[in-house]
């Protein structure tokens, strides 16, 4: 069941709205990841959990900066975004959100077929993947939350946007990366009830 889940992962509700960190009801009462202050591929986020702030720390976005328009830019998307679940090489560290234990049969579908944008178990659905094998990018898929980033999976707006742990690079393809202990406490303080806003 968990994997008939899976090959319908990526696909959501992308939002692009101003992002504002005042006025904002979701800061007063409930789960808010704002991602700001960008420099180049560096950024700081902070989380909000029922208005108390829970940490500011430096983040890595894509290589390219903000403003995301196709696959392969290496830029990471404004606006706001939802998550549509966890996932993790290592075992589930607490999160009440849906989680994927990562194995090597687990892609990021990035190719123009009915996966695209889509994490699959190549082992029940049988696609060649040539995608992210998912398993091999560690520590960076150690912990991670698929946002819903191009809902109508339409190939090539872009796909596999993740808030995820920090590699060895100052940036990302697109996604969003976070020091593991803070990527672990995202994952224990949040639910599927999470905003994620990102803005210059």
């Amino acid at each position: 069941m968990q994997w008939v889940m899976a090959a319908t992962l990526i696909c959501g509700t992308s939002v692009f709205t101003a992002c504002s960190n005042h006025d904002d009801p979701v800061i007063e009462k409930g789960q808010l990841l704002e991602v700001y202050d960008m420099q180049g591929s560096a950024a700081k986020a902070r989380l909000t959990v029922d208005g108390k702030v829970l940490f500011v720390t430096d983040v890595f976005v894509g290589k390219n900066g903000l403003g995301k328009t196709g696959e392969g830019d290496a830029k990471t998307p404004t606006g706001t975004l939802h998550p549509l679940t966890a996932f993790g090489v290592k075992p589930n560290p607490g999160t009440t959100m849906p989680y994927i234990d990562v194995t090597p049969s687990i892609y990021a579908c990035d190719e123009d077929c009915e996966y695209y944008n889509q994490i699959i178990d190549t082992a029940v659905v049988h696609h060649p993947c040539k995608g992210e094998e998912m398993f091999s990018y560690q520590p960076q898929y150690n912990y991670g939350i698929a946002t819903d980033f191009n809902k109508e999976c339409i190939y090539p707006n872009g796909s596999a946007i993740f808030i995820h742990v920090k590699g060895s690079k100052p940036y990302t393809g697109g996604c969003i990366s976070f020091d593991e202990d803070r990527m672990v406490e995202i994952l224990k303080n949040c639910d599927m009830s999470l905003v994620i806003k990102i803005s210059e």
